[in-house]
C-alpha cells in the first residue's frame, strides 16, 4: 500500500529491465519509493514479474486502468520506443510524472515537443536517465560551444542480431571487428532501436540527432558493451569511454543502464543533496 509519504511507481514493461527496477525498489535501494502497479502488453510477461514482487502489486494489459492504480505517481517506461509513442502521453496527461528510458522515441522532435508541452500543461516532469553511458552533465554545460560528438558503440554480434541494420549481417559468420554503420545518429537509432538509446540521449544532451555522429560496431572479442565518446568545441575536448556489461537476460542492454535509471528514482524521490546535473 502507498502511503502519503510514499512516491508510488509503476512501470510500462514488465522484462528484465523493469523487473530488476522493481525489486531495487523493493530492496530500499531508492527511498521513499514503493511499486505500486505494473503494465505490460504481454500478459505472462506481467503476471510473472507481479508473482515474484513482494505483496499484492496490480497488474494491467490496459493503461487506463494502470495509470489509475491507487497511490501512483511516477511511471517508469522500460519496453520500447514503441510504448514510448503510444503511452507517454497518456501518462502525462493522468498528471503523472514520468522517466522515459527508450530515449530513441524522443529523437522525433513532434514527440518530444508534444511530451514536453503536456508535461508543461499537467504539471509534471518528463525525465530520462543518462543509461549507459557517463558524462551527460558535461555535454550539457558544453552544449553552446559544441562543434563535433562523436559516438562509436562497440557490441558483441549477438548483441545487435534481430535489429534493422544488422539485417544482411545476420547470417555471416564475424571473426573480426566490422563496422556496420557509419553517419549521423538519426539514421543510426533508427536502424538499431534496441541499441542505440545512448545515441539518442547523448544528441539530446548536444548538437542533436542530425549532427552528432554515430559508427556502431561488431566485435566479437568486445569486453562488453563499449562506448566511446569525443567531443570538440570552444571548451577543448572531452574523451569518455565505458566498457559495460551486459545484462544476463538481455544483451543489447547495458546492466549501467538499469543502474542510472535508480539513481534518476533516487533524484526524483528523494529530498536530499543533488550532485551534478
Amino acid at each position: 500500500m502507498v502511503t502519503g509519504s510514499q512516491v508510488g511507481v509503476g512501470f510500462i514493461g514488465c522484462g528484465a529491465i523493469g523487473r530488476d527496477i522493481a525489486r531495487a525498489i523493493q530492496a530500499g535501494s531508492v527511498p521513499g519509493a514503493v511499486v505500486a502497479a505494473l503494465f505490460d502488453v504481454d500478459e505472462n510477461q506481467g503476471r510473472t514479474l507481479a508473482a515474484v514482487l513482494e505483496g499484492d502489486i496490480p497488474f494491467s494489459t490496459d493503461i487506463q486502468e494502470f495509470l489509475s492504480a491507487d497511490g501512483l505517481n511516477l511511471v517508469v517506461e522500460c519496453a520500447s520506443p514503441v510504448a514510448v509513442r503510444a503511452h507517454a502521453k497518456d501518462a502525462l496527461l493522468a498528471k503523472k510524472d514520468m522517466i522515459v528510458m527508450s530515449t530513441g522515441a524522443l529523437v522525433d522532435e513532434e514527440l518530444l515537443a508534444e511530451l514536453s508541452e503536456t508535461a508543461q500543461a499537467q504539471g509534471c516532469r518528463l525525465m530520462a536517465p543518462s543509461g549507459a553511458i557517463g558524462g551527460i552533465d558535461a555535454i550539457r554545460a558544453a552544449e553552446d560551444g559544441l562543434d563535433e560528438v562523436t559516438l562509436t558503440t562497440t557490441k558483441r554480434p549477438e548483441g545487435l542480431r534481430g535489429s534493422p541494420g544488422f539485417r544482411d549481417w545476420e547470417d555471416r559468420e564475424i571473426t573480426d571487428p566490422q563496422v556496420i554503420y557509419d553517419g549521423p545518429a538519426v539514421d543510426g537509432i533508427k536502424l538499431f532501436p534496441a541499441n542505440v538509446n545512448v545515441a539518442a540521449t547523448l544528441s539530446l544532451a548536444g548538437l542533436g540527432p542530425q549532427k552528432t555522429k554515430l559508427k556502431v560496431v561488431a566485435d566479437p572479442d568486445a569486453p562488453g558493451n563499449v562506448h566511446q565518446i569525443e567531443a570538440k568545441g570552444d571548451f577543448g575536448m572531452m574523451r569518455f569511454t565505458f566498457e559495460n556489461r551486459p545484462h544476463p537476460d538481455n544483451p543489447r542492454t547495458s546492466y549501467l543502464a538499469i543502474l542510472s535509471a535508480i539513481e534518476l528514482l533516487r533524484q526524483a524521490c528523494g529530498t536530499g543533496p543533488r550532485i551534478g546535473t
